[in-house]
């Protein structure tokens, strides 16, 4: 059994009456890639879907889809094209623009064509460079796994079943089956950091062992269950609720986690949510704190964390404003229902207050007073801090306000006045 066909085995993918989409350049690994999958398919013409961008970066990217054209046409299997107008080209970021949009394109043709899976031809020189690069630019062991085996675009199963292979293996298999195939010239030239690793510092280590490919696919198979491991552990404790423009649990959830387990465990918060890869240091629990890294805020105030995206925290209105009765409003980025019915949507709170048409919304000033039942006031600061609400975020706590006086604050207060001709009035949070 080949290392191609033990792919599928160990990794249980099924091949009958499934359908493939491979993502080819007219390179020699995408080419070696496409004739093993027809040799291996049951039925390749109908099975298999082959898409290629011309990303118009090159004078001469037009001969890679004559390639692909001619082998197509020769295997019988389905051909998709398109190309990234040079208009959308960006002025800066170039290789990550491409990979969106040819991702992009990938996920289209899957949906359209209903298939099953997408491959690409990364292969073990690719794994190597990829754990090389993330080494020298962060040293995140996950990012240095990041080219995964299996994984997922949208409703597809992305597999790269080549990365077992080492690039000479694959230039063999194109010789051995008389495959044509294009260079991309760039790939030679020194100005970027991955093709200096593939000229200079691979082939040393290569030299330093024949099993340079295996090795890496050790460390990445070793990383994934590692991670698999800590996310295990993460995903067993109670998970934070949406609070306000924040990531809100309890401390006492987290108790067992020591310093370094607690920093692990809000990075992977952030990378589950948000899709950053966040680093804190050492993390302490016990002290009403403020950790700040990069535009995330980490804090604890009272028996709460709060995790914070800055980078989501609208603009504070200062001004209140005047809002219809079960017509929907924002209020710093978010969208509210106020009515005297029952819907269902998220219910935010409620309060009693007097039957009208327009009640008046927005943020607390700083320094205000609530209403008690017994007729007294309280400082609002002292029932925020009841509620274990931080400074950062009071701002963002909805406020309702009949003749003046505040009647509703979200996850705060509601009117304690009692007045048997007030009603019911309901808040609702809409996605």
């Amino acid at each position: 059994m080949t290392k191609f066909t033990t792919f599928f085995t160990e990794n249980n993918i099924e091949i009958k009456n499934k359908k493939f989409l491979l993502a080819a350049s007219g390179g020699p690994d995408s080419v070696a890639l496409l004739k093993m999958l027809v040799n291996f398919l049951p039925n390749p013409s109908e099975q298999l879907i082959v898409a290629h961008l011309d990303h118009c970066l090159r004078d001469d990217s037009f001969l890679e889809s004559q390639l692909l054209q001619r082998l197509t046409s020769a295997l019988k299997v389905k051909l998709v094209e398109k190309k990234w107008p040079v208009e959308l080209h960006p002025q800066a970021g170039v290789e990550a623009k491409a990979r969106e949009y040819r991702y992009a394109f990938l996920a289209k043709v899957g949906r359209k064509y209903q298939t099953d899976y997408l491959l690409t031809a990364h292969h073990g020189d690719d794994l190597i460079e990829n754990i090389l690069l993330k080494f020298i630019r962060s040293g995140d062991v996950a990012e240095m796994n990041s080219l995964q085996i299996v994984g997922n675009l949208g409703s597809m199963k992305l597999l790269r079943p080549l990365v077992k292979y080492s690039k000479d293996e694959l230039l063999k298999y194109d010789k051995d089956h008389h495959l044509d195939f294009i260079e991309d010239k760039t790939n030679f030239e020194d100005d970027t950091l991955r093709n200096r690793l593939r000229h200079h510092v691979v082939p040393l280590l290569k030299k330093e062992t024949s099993h340079l490919v295996k090795n890496a696919n050790h460390f990445s198979e070793s990383v994934a269950l590692l991670s698999k491991c800590q996310s295990d552990l993460f995903d067993s404790l109670p998970s934070p609720i949406n609070f306000s423009k924040a990531l809100r649990g309890k401390k006492e959830d987290i108790a067992r986690l020591n310093t370094h387990e607690a920093a692990a465990f809000f990075d992977y918060l952030i990378y589950k949510k948000w899709h950053q890869r966040i680093h804190f240091d050492e993390i302490d629990l016990n002290k009403n704190v403020i950790f700040n890294k990069e535009n995330f805020q980490l804090l604890f105030y009272q028996k709460y964390y709060y995790l914070i995206n800055r980078n989501e925290l609208a603009v504070i209105d200062p001004k209140r404003k005047l809002v219809k009765l079960n017509e929907k409003f924002s209020f710093n980025g978010k969208k509210y229902l106020i009515t005297q019915d029952e819907k269902s949507q998220k219910l935010a709170g409620y309060f009693y207050g007097e039957k009208a048409k327009y009640l008046e919304v927005g943020s607390l000033p700083q320094g205000s007073t609530l209403k008690l039942a017994t007729g007294k006031q309280t400082k609002a600061k002292k029932k925020f801090a009841e509620n274990g609400i931080p400074l950062a975020l009071r701002p963002y706590c909805l406020t309702v306000w009949q003749e003046k006086n505040p009647v509703y604050v979200e996850s705060v207060y509601q009117n304690q006045e009692y007045n048997p001709n007030f009603v019911r009035y309901n808040v609702y949070i809409y996605p």
